[in-house]
């Protein structure tokens, strides 16, 4: 009985439920889908070339999800309404401008995404499906939200980005289930007041717009995690946006800001802030309540100074803090024992405290543009993986000396300090950007900076006349000549002869003819290292090799050779930095 069970399973050859022809080059609907009609409830067809939907294709009526995304679609004939049982319609990336209104009668349609399409408007039939749980209708050309969108009351994801929406309409409140909201790039210049009514709303995204204001009722979303407010024209974030305490993103770059909320400590989920580019000129104390904090990014702001409540961020991964005015950091950082990257480029920063050598996770300090001398000696303990000193650095890390300070203390050098003043004036605080007048005639009025020279030293510094050459390096096969010549070169210092098997070869590449010198100040007087290679202490150094095979040791080689014979010639190397 089971084997026939079984044989009967396999038989059923007029039976499928679902069909992928994705990315297959497919100019239209194959018709060999049809036969599925009575059972295909999964059709996908995305990314082909399909320009139409023939009439024979609505009969496919048990359809539950149908997948037509990146095609050559134009329209969507009325027959749609057939297809009663279709709970998702995928229609994203096609040339679609609107949806017949017949789509109403798609009583258990759940999921619509019609975006990417020259859409000009919420289509009306489509407002009127009111099972409908996502709506994506994004990068489209719609330029008002009518007031009936408050009729799909069962929407948890609504996403409108990329549109030309001027506002929203107050019956926005009434989808009350709705979980994420995007309204980024848009032209909204201010939000409903019935925003309070989202009391499920966990993400809200308005990014790109033209708001300069934030109601404070925005503050009743208490299960709101992710906020988005960057590149905006806010001036203003209201104390009750503290109130707010499931967030645990909040974005606010790119906008007019001079201060955060002092209850900023309260969001304890809190774990990444983003400030980047605003006017802010004080960060709150309380912000060290905020021990969920993974990312704090404060760039191109004025700070002068962080609080010392930052090293109660022991979660801190990320602290970024480039284009402010900090005169200094708090030692306190050194508590965040999970940072991996510290930045404070262009700064007016003159030393670093001396603990943030117990960084232990510490990967990436980024300090260029400030007013150091010297790193605290206890960094030798750091494991940075990249340090910038400069801000024309090429090397992820430099090797650093150790050096004694104007104090005494042992500190830490090397050539990518400041070392003269800037040339244009103008750069005050070492190329600081958006200073101020009266930051300016502070940074005058503040003591000059003290810079030193160079602690990179060299034995013998070269002349000036004297040029720098660059010659290739050996390959092996010349090594293994310079190793011979090495080898006679130290039998005739020790009185020994050295009988050559073959005639001398040609010079190696990268190496000068010259006549051999008589004069005994030309002669080498450091020691041959392995290799016949001369290493200078740090300058160009020449290291003269002779021929030890004369000519008639020479000829003795094989009869017919053509090699050439070097007689009485020196080969000269010049070693430089």
């Amino acid at each position: 009985m089971k084997l026939f069970n079984i044989f009967l399973c396999q038989c059923g050859v007029g039976r499928t439920d679902s069909i992928d022809r994705s990315n297959s080059s497919l100019l239209a609907v194959p018709s060999d889908i049809y036969r599925y009609s009575r059972s295909l409830e999964e059709l996908i067809l995305k990314n082909n070339q399909i320009k139409d939907l023939p009439k024979p294709f609505f009969n496919l009526k048990r359809l539950k999800r149908l997948i037509l995304k990146d095609n050559d679609l134009c329209y969507v004939p009325n027959d749609i309404g057939n297809l009663t049982h279709l709970n998702e319609l995928d229609l994203n990336n096609n040339g679609i401008q609107g949806l017949p209104e017949n789509i109403k009668f798609c009583k258990n349609l759940q999921v619509v995404d019609l975006g990417n399409n020259p859409v000009d408007a919420v289509p009306k039939g489509l407002l009127q499906v009111k099972c409908l749980t996502s709506l994506a209708l994004n990068d489209t050309n719609i330029v008002e939200l009518p007031a009936s969108i408050g009729n799909l009351n069962k929407l948890v994801q609504l996403d409108l980005r990329e549109n030309m929406l001027e506002s929203i309409p107050q019956t926005i409140g009434s989808l009350t289930r709705l979980e994420f909201l995007d309204l980024g790039g848009n032209h909204l210049e201010s939000l409903p007041q019935n925003i309070i009514h989202l009391a499920n709303l966990e993400e809200l995204w308005l990014d790109c717009n033209s708001l300069k204001r934030i109601p404070s009722e925005i503050g009743e979303l208490r299960k709101l995690e992710i906020l988005d407010l960057s590149d905006n024209q806010v001036e203003h974030i209201p104390e009750e946006i503290c109130n707010c305490v499931s967030m645990t993103h909040l974005t606010l770059t790119q906008n007019y800001l001079q201060s955060l909320p002092a209850n900023i400590g309260n969001m304890k989920k809190l774990e990444i802030l983003k400030m980047t580019h605003n006017r802010l000129a004080e960060l709150p104390a309380s912000v060290g309540n905020c021990t969920a904090m993974t990312e704090l990014h404060l760039g191109e702001n004025d700070l002068q100074e962080l609080p010392d409540t930052v090293g109660s961020l022991t979660n801190l991964i990320f602290l970024t803090a480039d284009k402010n005015r900090l005169g200094a950091l708090p030692a306190s950082i050194a508590e965040c024992s999970q940072l991996s990257i510290l930045t404070v480029r262009e700064n007016l920063i003159p030393s670093l405290p001396p603990e943030f050598s117990r960084l232990s996770s510490l990967t990436v300090l980024d300090v260029a543009c400030n007013r150091l001398d010297y790193l605290p000696g206890s960094y030798r303990d750091l494991n940075v993986r990249a340090m910038w000193l400069s801000d024309n650095q090429s090397k992820p890390l430099v090797d650093l000396q150790q050096d004694t300070s104007p104090d005494g203390e042992m500190v830490l050098v090397n050539y990518l300090f400041p070392q003269a003043p800037p040339d244009n004036e103008e750069l005050d605080g070492f190329g600081h950007t958006g200073m101020t007048s009266e930051s300016e005639s502070e940074a005058e009025s503040s003591p000059p900076v003290n810079y030193r020279e160079s602690k990179i030293f060299f034995d013998v510094a070269p002349k000036e006349s004297q040029p720098l050459f660059r010659h290739p390096t050996p390959t092996p096969k010349q090594l293994k000549v310079l190793k011979a010549q090495r080898t006679s070169y130290l039998a005739q210092e020790n009185g020994a002869t050295a009988i050559p098997s073959r005639p001398a070869p040609k010079p190696p590449i990268g190496y000068e003819e010259e006549e051999e010198s008589d004069d005994p100040e030309d002669a080498p007087t450091s020691p041959l290292l392995q290799n016949g290679f001369r290493m200078g202490a740090d300058r160009p150094q020449v290291t003269s090799y002779s021929n030890p095979l004369s000519s008639a040791d020479a000829n003795e080689g094989e009869e017919g050779e053509d090699d050439p014979v070097y007689e009485n010639l020196t080969y000269t190397r010049t070693n430089t930095l």
